[in-house]
This record gives C-alpha cells, structure tokens and sequence, in this order.
C-alpha cells in the first residue's frame, strides 16, 4: 500500500511505502524555513538519488543488495546529522514539521525505504492521486451519492475505462460492447 503517511492505513496489511513524492515536498519546506540545517537537503537529495537509481533498472535488472545497503546506511547517518542539528538547535515553536519529519523519517524507516527492497512497489501514489483528480473534479461541478451502491458504480465504471486506457484499447468500441 502506498500513501500519505495516514496512520489509520497501518491497521491494513503489514508493507506500506510511504509517497515518496510528498516526503520530497516536505523536505523542501523544512529546507526554505530551517536554511541553517543541513539534514534536510542531504535527505532530499538522497532520496531523489535513490529514487533515480530505482527508476534507471531496467525490467528484468534486480535490486543489488550491495547498493541498497550503503543506501540505508546514509540514510541512518543523515538522521543521525539531524538528530544532531535538533539537539544544537531545537525547533523553535513556530516551525516543528522539520522536526517532526526527521522523527517520522526514522520511526517509519521501513515505509520509506520499501521500495529499494521490492521492484514491485511504486515510489509514490502519483498514479492514484492522477485518477481520483478526475473524479474528484467532477464530484466538484456535478456529482452527489445518495447510497454507497451509486459511489460503487462510479468507481467502476472508472476504473473499466482506466483500465482501458492503460492497456491502449480503443475506448469506445470496448465500452459500447458493454452495453451491446
């Protein structure tokens, strides 16, 4: 499961890879409002280091075990720097998120590294947000449910014409058989 760091969605099933996508946002914050640390740009760019070498593997190329440990070991390190950086200099009460990011960094390590140990797992939810911004702009202009069996329907039916689009059929054709 891919998310947004939800706690709730840790109640289902036991391999999360947090959206990386997000956790580069937020570094990026920490960045602009704490610019006399350092931990944050390292992680930043560490993990856009990562995530490059994930992504550059061709399909039948494994991940080499070698290069993921000496991954997670600077990312250790790095939160080892910002444990530092707090302890010198603590976050002041208008600014925490940097703070508290670093703890979640190292809290849900696994969640945020579950990509390098499993090709199978998306770096982010991007997909996912991608899909439900069309549903969510025309639930904005349109759209009410009066029962979950309507909602059932919706996403069905969006999710048959996704489906369709992925696999570069003609959508048209395919969803006029339906009705045929």
């Amino acid at each position: 499961m891919v998310h947004d760091h939800a706690k709730n969605f840790y109640n289902y099933g036991n391999a999360h890879q947090e959206c990386l996508a997000h956790i580069i946002r937020y570094l990026k914050d920490s960045i602009i409002n704490e610019p006399n640390l350092k931990w944050n740009l390292m992680m930043r760019d560490l993990l856009r280091e990562m995530i490059h070498y994930r992504n550059s593997l061709k399909p039948d190329e494994d991940l080499d075990a070698k290069i993921v440990s000496k991954y997670e070991a600077r990312y250790n390190k790095i939160l080892e720097i910002a444990k530092e950086e707090y302890e010198y200099e603590p976050p002041t009460k208008y600014y925490v998120e940097g703070y508290n990011l670093s703890k979640r960094l190292d809290e849900y390590k696994e969640s945020h590294l579950l990509f390098l140990h499993n090709k199978l797992v998306p770096t982010t939810n991007n997909l996912a947000e991608r899909l439900l911004r069309v549903f969510k702009r025309k639930q904005k202009q349109v759209m009410t449910f009066r029962s979950f069996e309507s909602l059932t329907y919706i996403c069905n039916c969006m999710g048959i014409i996704a489906s369709l689009h992925a696999d570069e059929q003609n959508l048209y054709e395919n969803i006029s058989s339906f009705f045929s």
